[in-house]
């Protein structure tokens, strides 16, 4: 068994899901390469050397494609089950055991090669599509350059008098390449790597150029990117993430119980405002890293669009036609024919952004469509930057006795009858946008918090002596808005405009105090 490092939050999680489909994804067969072989090595008697050159030549061809045989075996595995050292046939002649010494580098890199991309390729416990194409591809690669030698060397075997000496001088030849490729399936096998892990591993490898191990590997990286970049198709034209081999760095929800939602979100750097999806970081190619975002938006605007549809639809009468404008359906149903497997990196990129614009201006329109932009602006205005209802809130607070209390006598449920008694009455009457808004306690003082926003460099401030401010100097609003409403009407907009609605209400606190 491979010893996995400190188990992070989400390999958990995707371990248990995975387990669901194993019957299924992979098959428990034993490995067929390099199948021991349970008799004991036999003596050879009478055998002439270049009888034996023949017949080691012969098992050295069979060891390269992926077989122990009766003279050459695996002696020792490691703790990863990887070979470590090779035994041949003590009774061969010294010169042949000579020989056999000069490939035993080349049979260790060989054996190691094949057996971590068969376990890749078969892993049932932490299987990656990703992983699994770029060691496909790589195992291709070494067994056209195997196939190859040892065709060409079949051909010449009658006419030469040395095959062994020929094989290990072709071998050599690629034993650099060997090596590189060996280095790059075992960092997948030991670390476990997954989906866009195996992506960054590959990109850091073709562009290190000052390492002296120059090899193209465009074809093995474009294996792996093909999978990538078909589970970003699916997520931009369908709207649907990840949720089979949880590989990709955005998965979906739908078999995820929300506890597991929750853990996952509260382990990740990047969140996503939809239920319906979250984000891994650790799954995102590093050199995406800065795509990601417009990933993120495609997967919020689907799940807006989905909305937006469902809506329109409950809206709709049975013999009303639609007034032209395109939607996001509409739009992507040109694309959707796109191969995205096919696509490279900077191509993907470009077909992304593209997408993502049409997808935010029919979104857009759909929702401004459906929502009364104009009156949600005059409602906002109204509340924060008017000031319309401070004195209302004044009033009620008054009655209520609460208005001059210090905030730590004040709970939530006192919070959220002064909202329903002024916002959700006027939401009912005039403003029906003040139905997203509510009632809170911010303990920051206002005139601070205005300073720090305007405040540039490092500035040094004297601590105040800490007392419990009143609850009017306290009483804040903020803005619950839907996921579908959000790319028209900004949160962080209307967080900008709260500090004018709390000065508003102490500015009428205070007037009314020395009025009275």
């Amino acid at each position: 068994m491979r010893a996995a490092a400190h188990m992070e939050q989400w390999r958990e999680i995707r371990k248990q899901m995975l387990n669901k489909f194993r019957g299924v994804r992979v098959c428990d067969e034993p490995s067929p390469l390099y199948m021991s072989i349970p008799t004991p090595l036999p003596q050879l008697h009478n055998v002439l050397p270049e009888e034996q050159e023949e017949m080691v030549f012969t098992e050295l061809k069979l060891f390269l494609v992926g077989h122990q045989t009766e003279n050459i075996r695996i002696e020792e595995f490691d703790d990863h089950l990887l070979p470590t050292s090779i035994v041949v046939n003590i009774s061969f002649d010294p010169y042949i055991r000579s020989q056999l010494e000069r490939f035993h580098e080349i049979l260790i890199t060989i054996s190691t090669i094949k057996i971590c991309c068969y376990a890749i390729i078969h892993d049932a416990v932490t299987y990656s599509p990703i992983g699994a194409a770029v060691s496909a591809t790589i195992e291709k690669k070494i067994n056209g350059f195997v196939n190859h030698i040892c065709t060409k060397l079949s051909a010449l075997s009658a006419e030469t008098t040395q095959p062994m000496n020929n094989l290990f001088r072709e071998m050599h030849k690629i034993h650099e390449s060997l090596t590189f490729y060996c280095g790059i399936v075992k960092t997948i096998y030991l670390e476990q790597l997954i989906g866009g892990q195996v992506l960054t591993l590959i990109d850091s490898k073709r562009r290190d150029v000052f390492s002296g191990h120059i090899q193209d590997l465009d074809d093995v990286f474009q294996a792996g990117w093909a999978v990538f970049a078909r589970s970003i198709g699916r997520l931009v034209c369908k709207f649907e993430a990840d949720y089979l081999n949880y590989e990709f760095v955005i998965w979906s929800t739908k078999q995820i119980d929300e506890n597991h939602r929750k853990r996952l979100s509260a382990s990740q750097t990047k969140h996503t405002k939809s239920p319906k999806y979250v984000i891994i970081d650790s799954l995102c190619p590093k050199f995406f890293l800065k795509y990601l975002d417009i990933l993120v938006r495609c997967a919020e605007f689907g799940d807006a669009s989905k909305a937006e549809n469902s809506r329109r639809m409950l809206k709709k009468s049975p013999g009303s036609q639609e007034n032209g404008k395109e939607s996001v359906e509409s739009v992507m149903e040109d694309v959707r024919n796109v191969d995205w497997s096919h696509l490279d990196v900077n191509t993907t990129i470009r077909m992304l952004g593209q997408f993502s614009r049409k997808e935010s201006a029919c979104l857009l329109r759909e929702i401004t469509n459906a929502t009364n932009v104009d009156q949600a602006i005059r409602d906002i205005h109204e509340l924060l930057i008017r000031g319309s209802c401070a004195h209302d809130v004044m009033m009620n607070a008054l009655k209520a006795d609460i208005l001059s209390k210090p905030v730590d006598e004040v709970g939530n449920l006192r919070m959220k009858k002064l909202t329903m008694d002024v916002l959700g009455t006027a939401a009912e009457k005039h403003h029906p946008f003040w139905k997203y808004f509510s009632f809170i306690i911010d303990r920051q003082n206002v005139f601070d918090m205005m300073g720090q926003r305007t405040r540039h460099g490092s500035h040094t401030t004297e601590p105040k002596e800490a007392v419990t401010p009143l609850l009017f100097e306290c009483i804040s609003v903020k803005m619950d808005c839907p996921i579908d409403i959000e790319p028209i009407i900004s949160s962080s907009a209307v967080f900008t405009l709260i500090p004018i609605f709390r000065i508003w209400l102490q500015l009428h606190v205070a007037s009314f105090t020395i009025a009275n």
